[in-house]
């Protein structure tokens, strides 16, 4: 039951991280994405973002951003599970 429940709670925080990033993340570090039409975008946006003609010039999470999320959520998932094993919460 441990390690079935270690597993669902990263399945579950790498989704969590991935709806957030796509929905309140997204928005708060791109609120106007014609901005980049004239603007050049810095090293961190170009690393999570990338922008084709085919997105009209609008940057778009990319794979990398993908992956870091849910590894991220993932790594959070697995704290918790610690957290929760220490306090013998189940």
């Amino acid at each position: 039951m441990n390690g079935q429940m270690k597993w669902l709670l990263i399945v579950v925080f790498a989704i969590v991280a991935l709806i957030l990033n796509f929905t309140i993340i997204d928005e708060i570090i791109m609120p106007d994405p014609c901005y980049y039409h004239t603007k050049e975008m810095n090293f961190v946006l170009r690393l999570f973002y990338s922008s084709s003609s085919a997105s009209g010039g609008h940057p778009e999470i990319n794979l990398f951003n993908v992956i870091f999320t849910l590894v991220v959520g993932g790594l959070i998932g697995n704290k918790i599970h610690h957290f929760l094993e220490k306090k013998n919460c189940y």
